[in-house]
């Protein structure tokens, strides 16, 4: 009977200590948060995920994991990230692609307004309109008159067909009434090393890629997409000076969550994201990228995206624009 009992109470200890650690597992799991990249290890945008996942890690006190879950233009990491529970301890570090991806591809099956609940805008840059040296006009109206006197002549290069900056050269050429050949590349990189080898005339370039071009001398700078003028570009005008209306184009970041996140939990990691914004380091960071910082609300970020949806949808639907 006594080495019954005794048993009885070894296996009951046993029990409570596998409870313990299942308790201790969980505990464990629950202060870890990852981070999805849409992107490849190594690239601007896995390095800026890191950045803040740092920050975040040491803000929250919490295990914060970067993890990149490349493929199908980012978004196998959507999808994964739509699905995932809605702790807030899944999040995910996006683009514009996030809101163009399922305007220009049927086969995207997420939904930025529906699938994805906003956290934060972290930070923005224009496009730049580029030329190549010899090019024979200087500024953004004299590449208009020249295309317009030479309709179809010019070409065109951009970072990727159905991306930000293949919207941003249709929707110019759709409000300047001009005819342009599109020569799509798989990158920013080999889009604008063609343009500075004079391969094509003109480029529409993520700032971040270009403004080593820029500075020495090998393209030139003709116009920032963006409304209002960059200050990361000083002295390069907007398109919209040189008299297109309705012409307004930005490359961003941006962390989202899952639907259904805990308003608890969104506005926690908006407060410490906004922190890591003002954070001098960061800022710096920031700059050397050439971007700019925007913070702000969920409901800023949410009111951005469905700005963009409206704005792209027209010049994606006009244009005829797929991804392949």
């Amino acid at each position: 009977m006594n080495i019954m009992i005794k048993k009885m109470k070894l296996t009951g200890i046993a029990a409570l200590c596998c409870v313990g650690l299942g308790l201790g597992a969980a505990h464990a799991q629950s202060n870890v948060t990852k981070v999805i990249i849409p992107f490849p290890a190594g690239g601007g945008t896995d390095n800026l995920g890191r950045i803040f996942g740092r920050f975040l890690q040491q803000d929250l006190g919490e295990t914060v994991i970067v993890e990149n879950r490349p493929g199908a233009g980012g978004n196998i990491a959507h999808d994964f990230v739509a699905a995932s529970p809605a702790d807030g301890k899944t999040i995910l570090f996006t683009t514009n692609s996030l809101v163009i991806a399922p305007l220009v591809d049927r086969t995207v099956k997420f939904d930025p307004q529906k699938s994805f609940t906003p956290i934060i805008a972290l930070a923005h840059s224009p496009v730049v309109v580029l030329a190549k040296r010899d090019a024979p006009f200087n500024d953004m109206a004299g590449m208009l008159s020249h295309a317009k006197a030479n309709p179809g002549k010019l070409s065109f290069s951009t970072c990727g067909q159905g991306s930000i900056h293949h919207l941003s050269a249709e929707q110019l050429k759709a409000s300047a009434g001009i005819n342009m050949l599109h020569v799509p590349y798989k990158g920013c990189s080999p889009g604008i090393l063609d343009l500075a080898g004079g391969q094509v005339d003109v480029g529409f370039i993520s700032l971040t890629s270009a403004a080593s071009y820029i500075s020495s001398n090998k393209v030139k700078a003709l116009a920032v997409t963006s409304a209002k003028p960059s200050g990361l570009l000083p002295g390069v005008p907007t398109v919209t000076s040189a008299g297109v209306k309705n012409y307004d184009f930005d490359g961003w970041y941006a962390i989202m969550a899952p639907p259904g996140t805990p308003a608890a939990r969104i506005n926690r990691l908006n407060a410490s994201l906004n922190k890591a914004l003002a954070d001098d380091e960061v800022k710096k960071t920031l700059a050397a990228g050439f971007l700019e910082p925007l913070g702000g609300t969920p409901s800023y970020l949410a009111e951005m995206i469905a700005r963009e949806t409206a704005y792209y949808r027209k010049i994606v639907t006009d244009a005829k624009i797929t991804a392949d």
